[in-house]
């Protein structure tokens, strides 16, 4: 067989596996938070670790990957929606767009909660979207405009109706937007200093666009089709949904799209559905991380009240890296000697969770297998310094003379409960070691401030009260005595007196008187 011929049919195997590889994608539910009302927009940091959410509820909600709410945000005007969030890549600014009787403004807040700055515009600000660094903000309301970091307005155009979206590449080169009204529908793409690159009509309007790090793809919602777009401006496909397409965001390189409709939509950039799920109610809108790794949604179901939800999905391979880390902390603690079997039994249940396909769970077992180990290792680190401590204070304090066995003897058991495991008994017996050989009779006074260390003061004390009250009562007896005496002699003296003057004396008296 042709040498060349072989290697264009090893080229298409590896192609083959590629695509069938690609087609069997997998994605999984992770985690679920409530807002009070329906969540308009979300938007998630490069690598997952942000979630930014905008609600009805007239708040903005910053969100771990964990699920955590690190903080909410109220517009302070009640009513007014926060329609419209964006998060730069690495989490250190959002980008809010609100709506209302009252406040139709950009927001730009810091990782802290702190607002920057406002923008207000001409209508309600139905999008947002910021730069890769911050630098720049574009957002869809009346017009299109762009702000810079400091809130100040660099230029806005009209399109001919409402701007429904708005999607800045990462240095801000390009902006793509999204219109819909009676003077067109279209899909539009400006350049930095606000030229009209092109504009493709739809007939429908376009609710929601977004534009790969590079501009080299737009992918678009028009009524219920997902479209993509070169940078020239060229449709390359559209794919058809089962309802309205509110929302879309594209990858980096716009390997993968995101659409959210009846249901969250994700496929390639041929248009090939890779993946498609949802548990609520309806999707407003979707947010992919830069490596199509996570999928973040904003949604509302409805029950006895109607509420919020944010949902973030993983894909097979995210979930195996958050094992893998957890893995990986457990080894490094593991190769110093720590015991890792409590984290190490949590680790087989998420690896046993993942083969199960329940990522929610395996995600959930990971996260605390990783923190179970890293919290053995910290008290693994107290004991080993408590035992440290220890044996210098007996060291020391039998270098002055002093029995310390009591103490040695507990810091033995200290080690013995440090190679066993038990990290918490070992600091614990620890600390008493030390507490004992400083102070062997434990009476609350240090062995060197201690005059009978070996003694608890309280029995010398006692001993001491003891003689005190001894000597009192024989300096009392010695007193009375010498009374008595001078009262004897006092009586002998009137008795002699008496028989001087012819008493007549009585035997029982005198040998009462010796």
């Amino acid at each position: 067989m042709d040498v060349n011929y072989k290697i264009l049919i090893g080229l298409i195997l590896i192609l083959t596996l590629f695509v069938n590889t690609a087609q069997a994608q997998k994605y999984g539910f992770l985690w679920s938070y409530e807002t009070d009302w329906d969540v308009n927009s979300v938007s998630i940091s490069s690598d997952g670790s942000y979630i930014a959410a905008g609600s009805e509820d007239s708040k903005v909600y910053l969100l771990d990957r964990e699920g955590n709410l690190l903080w909410s945000y109220e517009t302070l005007i009640k009513g007014d929606s926060v329609l419209s969030v964006s998060i730069s890549s690495d989490g250190s600014y959002i980008a809010a767009g609100t709506g209302g009787i009252w406040s139709d403004e950009v927001r730009l807040l810091d990782r802290e909660r702190n607002l920057l700055w406002s923008y207000e515009t001409g209508g309600s600000v139905l999008s947002v979207s910021i730069s890769s660094d911050g630098s720049y903000i574009a957002a869809g309301s009346d017009k299109v405009y762009l702000l810079d970091r400091e809130g100040n307005l660099l230029w806005n155009k009209t399109t001919g109706g409402w701007v429904y979206s708005v999607s800045i590449s990462s240095d801000g080169s390009y902006i793509a937007a999204g219109t819909g009204g009676i003077w067109g529908d279209k899909v539009c793409l400006f350049d930095k200093e606000g030229n009209l690159l092109w504009s493709y009509e739809t007939g429908d309007d376009v609710r929601s666009v977004s534009i790969s790090s590079d501009g080299s793809y737009i992918a678009a919602g028009s009524d219920d089709k997902v479209c993509l777009f070169d940078k020239e401006g060229n449709l390359l496909w559209s794919y058809e949904t089962g309802g309205s397409v509110l929302s879309v965001s594209i990858s980096s390189d716009g390997s993968y799209i995101a659409a959210g409709s009846d249901k969250v939509y994700l496929l390639d950039r041929e248009g090939n559905l890779l993946w498609s799920d949802y548990e609520g109610s309806g999707v407003n809108s979707v947010s992919i991380t830069p490596n199509g790794e996570y999928i973040a949604v904003g949604s509302y179901y409805k029950g006895y009240t109607r509420r919020g939800v944010v949902y973030l999905f993983a894909s097979e391979h995210a979930v195996h890296v958050i094992i893998e880390e957890a893995r990986n902390v457990i080894l490094s603690e593991k190769s110093r000697g720590y015991n890792m079997q409590e984290a190490e039994s949590l680790l087989t249940q998420a690896k046993n969770e993942f083969k199960a396909g329940d990522y929610s769970i395996a995600n959930k077992l990971a996260l605390k297998a990783k923190e179970k180990a890293l919290q053995i290792a910290k008290q693994a680190e107290l004991s080993k310094k408590a035992m440290e401590e220890a044996r210098n204070t007996v060291l020391s304090e039998k270098n002055k003379g002093y029995n310390i066995h009591e103490a040695e003897s507990l810091l033995s058991q200290a080690e013995e409960a440090f190679d066993a495991g038990d990290y918490k008994k070992a600091k614990e017996m620890a600390e008493n070691a030390k507490a004992l050989a400083l102070d062997i009779d434990q009476d609350g006074v240090p062995n060197d401030s201690d005059f009978a260390p070996t003694i608890k003061n309280i029995y010398v004390y006692g001993a001491v009260a003891v003689l005190i009250i001894a000597f009192a009562g024989v300096g009392i007896n010695i007193k009375r005595r010498k009374e008595y005496q001078a009262k004897v002699r006092e009586y002998k003296a009137k008795y002699e007196q008496l028989k001087a003057e012819g008493f007549e004396p009585d035997e029982e008296l005198e040998e009462l008187l010796k």
